[in-house]
């Protein structure tokens, strides 16, 4: 078909010029057990966004959330690219640790950040979710979380995210290597504190971000200072 000014109208697909960015949400337990970390926690947020920041790279292209979970759980940080945040609000820890409203939350964010996401031009991966604990699901029953965890990462729902997992204290390996879709990593009390364990993770979780805006798809961590990779269960069928 000819056009107005005779030229030939181009075929095939159009070329995306979007730029790709990366949701992801930083998840936190803030439960009543994290109340001796609170100040170290709002700290090392604090310095791994002002990391990403100086990065433009980086800030660009991560399209971050943070999640707090404890009895409730709570949207401390829209999704926002970092490049534009001005500020973040302080987290508190109190309550006990439940997963379900938690998954559910996520589930309900998925679904709105992402066409927000491509309304403002910006071409999603999948949406990666690193989650840290220091505790064992509250929920009971157990299979209300396990429900609400299998409706978050069932496959036949396309943005059904990667989900990295780090627990220290009285976190449960089961329950780590449960929730984990990427890769489950638990503190070895042999290897340092608790605080070592929650600043160890923290960095990790920073790493990985520069490395996968750097390659420009998922970098999985391999290790962690004073934790032990878990292996992850799979179901077969």
């Amino acid at each position: 078909m000819n056009v107005p000014d005779g030229t030939s109208e181009p075929t095939g697909p159009r070329p995306d010029t979007r730029s790709q960015g990366l949701p992801t949400y930083l998840v936190l337990d803030v439960s009543k057990s994290m109340k001796v970390h609170e100040q170290l926690l709002n700290e090392t947020l604090v310095h791994i966004l002002n990391t990403l920041y100086e990065a433009p790279r980086i800030s660009e292209f991560v399209q971050l959330s943070i999640v707090t979970f404890a009895t409730r759980p709570h949207l401390v940080l829209g999704m926002t690219e970092i490049s534009k945040l001005t500020g973040l609000p302080k987290v508190e820890c109190r309550g006990s640790t439940y997963f379900a409203p938690l998954f559910e939350l996520l589930h309900d964010q998925i679904e709105l950040d992402l066409p927000r996401l491509i309304a403002r031009g910006v071409r999603p991966l999948r949406p990666v979710v690193f989650l840290l604990t220091d505790g064992a699901p509250a929920d009971c029953p157990p299979e209300r979380w396990e429900n609400a965890f299998e409706a978050l990462t069932d496959r036949s729902w396309r943005p059904h995210p990667h989900v990295i997992t780090y627990g220290f204290g009285e976190a449960v390996e089961t329950v780590l290597k449960r929730i984990a879709t990427a890769a489950a990593f638990i503190a070895d009390p042999h290897q340092g504190t608790d605080t070592t364990a929650l600043t160890a993770a923290l960095s990790n979780m920073l790493n990985s971000l520069v490395a996968t805006a750097q390659a420009q798809t998922l970098q999985v961590p391999q290790e962690v200072s004073g934790y032990r990779s878990l292996p992850l269960d799979y179901i077969e069928y």
